[in-house]
């Protein structure tokens, strides 16, 4: 085309694109020409080596990633421009192309941030292997921190779902120690999502890139929880074929999150102190010491008295307890079982299990009335259940659907109706009626109760014997 609107054209054709990858800055026409031709495929923005108008396609360009420079002078002005690119946008790569190559040019042009020098003339070959590599690098960065910001969602704060006060203090707490180092104790009963407040509080932290390494202790067998915590060397003991890094190592850099630390026997929690005071861990059969950076957030289903007070030592709780995150139960805040029940109805929706689109009121008043010993857990347990079993014209939940599931747990009438006062409403007494419930329903046997509970079978015990049960409960050997 020729006459007056040839050069707008042409200036249109070469105005940045928003969508463009790469931009390429010099003067040299003859070498714009012939890089514009060999990455045709990639779909190039042609610019000025002009620091204001780089600088300017800089900002409009946001897909862009890569800056090719070709300095035809030797004035080397594209040094200058290469460390204010950086400045500007440090996630662009930049590559300079120069007609004038020394290794001084070379080595500069690196130090300032450049990807890469090539000399000019150059092969293009060459050029072609250099700007796929960074665009593919480009990509996989895209593709991570949009990983990082899926885990985020999936696990961050956005997942504490609640519109009631009794957790306000909650989220301030863990808010703030994800803005810390300082170790964390978080208490609550099981179900209340304690280790979705750790996974918040890690992510949230300047370690969220490094690991989060999540253990239950009481959980872990007795004659193996100081090879899982600390590892082993190999021949350190009977069956140690191999070395063992251990769960310390393992979550180097990142967050420890130790769930049940209060189950862990009285000489492992010395050897656990040992750690947190030195930053150093043995493993076992070993005889040098590893320096280690690790975050522990630490969590009990027991009460902080009871911490303090049995079965745990005192100079351990202190060093654990600088700041406590105490969870509320759910039948603290049942405002929270309606905004609870459409998340887990959706999330249910989202696994491809059928799912109802809602619960009647008269059903929600049941759920109301009654103390979910389980909580948060017992309660999407309830809903999964519930759901699985709807007959397929069915869409909502109704009061005969949870009238069913709490009479297949042996939750009497009196307990189903808006009339609270035969439910255990104290702590312990609760307690003592989950525990009796479980075990009826397992008929004694104490390894199906605790997996009923969500609890360990060593919680269980300990559970049995502080509340004097073990008198009034089944006998496994009873039922056959």
């Amino acid at each position: 085309m020729r006459g007056p609107q040839a050069p707008r054209l042409a200036a249109l054709a070469n105005a940045p694109r928003p969508d463009s990858r790469i931009l390429i800055a010099g003067r040299d026409r003859e070498l714009n020409d012939a890089l514009i031709r060999l990455l045709a495929q990639y779909r190039p923005t042609l610019g000025d080596d002009d620091e204001a108008a780089v600088l300017s396609a800089l900002r409009d360009g946001h897909a862009l990633c890569l800056v090719i420079l070709h300095d035809s002078r030797a004035d080397r002005r594209a040094l200058d421009l290469v460390q204010r690119i950086k400045e500007d946008r440090p996630d662009v790569a930049v590559l300079v192309m120069s007609a004038y190559p020394t290794v001084e040019h070379a080595t500069e042009s690196i130090r300032r941030g450049a990807e890469d020098f090539v000399p000019v003339p150059y092969a293009g070959e060459v050029v072609l292997k250099e700007v796929a590599r960074i665009l593919e690098a480009a990509e996989l960065r895209t593709r991570i921190e949009s990983l990082d910001r899926l885990v985020s969602t999936r696990y961050g704060f956005e997942r504490v779902i609640s519109r009631s006060s009794r957790m306000r203090p909650v989220t301030d707490r863990a808010q703030a120690a994800a803005r810390s180092e300082t170790p964390v104790l978080i208490v609550g009963e099981t179900g209340t999502g304690k280790e979705l407040i750790a996974r918040a509080i890690h992510l949230n932290s300047r370690r969220a890139r490094r690991p989060f390494m999540p253990i239950n202790c009481a959980a872990l067998p007795r004659d193996l929880v100081e090879s899982e915590l600390f590892g082993h060397r190999r021949g350190a003991f009977s069956g140690a074929v191999a070395e063992h890094p251990g769960l310390f190592v393992a979550a180097h850099g990142g967050s420890l999150f130790l769930d049940e630390v209060g189950e862990l026997a009285l000489e492992v929690q010395a050897k656990l102190l040992r750690v947190l005071q030195d930053g150093e861990v043995r493993p076992v059969g070993g005889l040098d010491s590893r320096r280690i950076d690790v975050r522990i957030i630490a969590a009990s289903n027991r009460t902080l008295p009871s911490m303090r007070d049995g079965g745990m030592r005192q100079d351990l709780f202190f060093r654990l307890s600088v700041l406590v995150i105490d969870i509320p139960p759910l039948r603290e805040r049942r405002e929270d079982l309606p905004v609870l029940t459409a998340h887990f109805l959706k999330v249910l929706q989202e696994r491809g299990i059928r799912s109802a689109n809602g619960m009647e009121p008269e059903a929600l008043d049941l759920l109301e009335h009654y103390p979910f010993p389980g909580n948060i857990r017992e309660l999407e347990n309830l809903l999964e259940g519930i759901c699985v079993v709807l007959p397929p014209e069915q869409t909502t939940i109704r009061a005969s659907d949870v009238r069913a599931w709490l009479r297949r747990r042996g939750v009497p009438d009196t307990d189903r109706t808006s009339d609270a006062t035969h439910v255990p409403l104290k702590l312990v007494e609760l307690e003592a009626w989950a525990i009796a419930e479980a075990l009826r329903q397992a008929h004694g046997n104490k390894s199906a109760a605790a997996q009923i509970l969500g609890i360990s079978r060593d919680t269980l015990y300990r559970k049995i014997h502080d509340l004097n049960l073990a008198s009034d409960l089944p006998d496994s050997r009873t039922h056959h």
